[in-house]
């Protein structure tokens, strides 16, 4: 397998998991906050599980070039976790703030 497709590979492995922790958060926050930070961490854990073990078939069972795997996997990864926490602490400083009376 070329590099470009491992590269495209572990970008597809992890623009999915950024996409999940999205929907994870969004649906967290639009629910009561009380269940809100049950369903982020619940979600984090599976996607953790699952992620784990798309990324040890894949290194396991096909021919990728490990680097570029790795590499494009990661970005995408810390970019979802990023995008994840700005979301949740969006919500929850928004919360704390007291209204000003106009």
């Amino acid at each position: 397998m070329t590099v470009t497709t491992s590269l495209l590979l572990g970008a597809l492995l992890g623009a999915a998991n950024a996409a999940a922790a999205a929907w994870t958060a969004r649906k967290a926050m639009d629910g009561a906050s009380e269940r809100a930070l049950h369903l982020v961490l619940g979600g984090m854990v599976v996607r953790m599980a699952v992620v784990l073990a798309a990324v040890a078939l894949v290194l396991a069972l096909v021919p990728v070039h490990r680097g570029a795997f790795v590499g494009g996997l990661g970005v995408l990864f810390v970019g979802g976790l990023l995008v994840e926490v700005a979301l949740v602490l969006g919500r929850s400083s928004g919360q704390t703030r007291p209204q000003a009376d106009a």
